[in-house]
């Protein structure tokens, strides 16, 4: 098939476009390399920032860039706004895409407004998210009242909404998009993909002493802290650096390219990720292909969700108990043998859950029904 993936989100579209090839599938990847992160891709639609930068973005999608998305059979959005444009330009690229093109599908990997008004009704999907533990607003949804007002906006709701409703399906990266779109849009054929990993491209798995110190990696993306509950894990990690004096070793890192990042992940024993999340994301499961151990999510759901009845090799912890959660991370740094284990379980479980081909594969199939 000729499959055009337009806009990326933590090197997603650019793993699975790998393993698309290897499929043997015909690949154009557009995206704006994840800003700072500098992706590859194929076609640049990076906007510059400026006051006209949609504008100039817009032009382009009419007229240079217009040839090159059209004439596929398959069309995957990184999201309802799957660029940086406004959505009344949005929704004209929408039609034009799928009066151009053959089906055009939607890769759930990120926020939208559906996924906000779930999260922050009185029905959610899950126990537990950034927006709400259980009914109850997190600290980090309270301080960002602006962010949801904004997500809830009618008019984008209304974009959101329309949105959905020209797609042909979606393909869901995380349980956690999976079961908000079960819940906001039940005719919406939809499928699990996963994360895919290029596992083959990144450096190889080592075998983690995981003896004092051990080597910790606070990994969030600096602008985003609340909003992975990272705010939350670097006081469990700086009371543990204090009570525990040379057990850990403690590195903050700035934002850095995708390259420099993966080379740093593969030198540390543990990478706190995310808090609030349900499962692992981009950050963990690279950790997890070069057996390092992640704090994220690992909650039995999404077990079950993927078929996994064994491995564990995720340090998962509850939000709504944070006592219980620095508890968890003092015995782990305590144990060698158990980090050891983890690790050793993470390359394996990659490969079968995640590879870049295995999740190719689920899109392939899902496209040919």
């Amino acid at each position: 098939m000729k499959v055009l993936l337009l806009g990326d989100y933590s090197n997603y579209h650019a793993a699975l476009s790998a393993g698309l090839r290897k499929l043997g599938h015909d690949v154009t990847l557009a995206s704006d390399g994840c800003s700072w992160l500098q992706t590859g891709r194929d076609i640049d639609v990076s906007r510059h920032h400026s006051k006209v930068g949609g504008a100039m973005l817009y032009s382009r999608l009419l007229t240079t860039l217009a040839p090159k998305l059209r004439g596929y059979d398959v069309v995957q959005l990184r999201a309802p706004y799957f660029l940086e444009l406004r959505p009344q330009l949005l929704a004209n690229i929408m039609r034009r895409l799928k009066r151009d093109n053959g089906a055009v599908y939607l890769s759930a990997l990120s926020t939208d407004s559906a996924l906000v008004r779930n999260f922050t009704s009185a029905t959610p999907a899950l126990a537990y998210s950034e927006w709400a533990l259980g009914n109850t607003p997190t600290a980090w949804s309270l301080t960002e009242a602006s962010q949801r007002r904004q997500w809830l906006d009618q008019r984008l709701v209304d974009y959101t909404d329309a949105f959905y409703g020209q797609l042909d399906g979606a393909v869901s990266a995380l349980y956690e998009y999976h079961r908000v779109i079960e819940a906001e849009y039940p005719s919406l054929p939809l499928a699990y993909g996963g994360v895919p990993i290029e596992t083959e491209a990144l450096p190889a798995p080592r075998m983690h002493s995981c003896n004092p110190p051990v080597r910790i990696l606070f990994a969030a993306h600096k602008g985003r802290e609340g909003e992975k509950g990272a705010d939350l894990l670097l006081p469990i990690l700086r009371r543990l650096d204090e009570e525990l004096p040379g057990r850990i070793e403690l590195l903050t890192p700035p934002n850095m390219p995708y390259r420099n990042f993966v080379e740093l992940l593969s030198s540390v024993d543990i990478v706190c990720d995310q808090l609030y999340s349900y499962t692992p994301g981009t950050t963990a499961l690279l950790a997890l292909a070069m057996g390092v151990v992640p704090v994220s999510g690992g909650e039995e759901d999404y077990y079950k969700f993927i078929g996994e009845t064994s491995a564990r090799p995720i340090i998962n912890l509850d939000p709504r108990d944070l006592d219980g959660a620095y508890a968890a991370m003092r015995s782990l740094v305590s144990d060698p043998a158990a980090l050891r284990a983890m690790s050793a379980a993470g390359p394996a479980f990659v490969k079968r859950h995640n590879g870049a081909v295995e999740v190719a594969r689920r899109f392939e199939q899902f496209w040919q029904k």
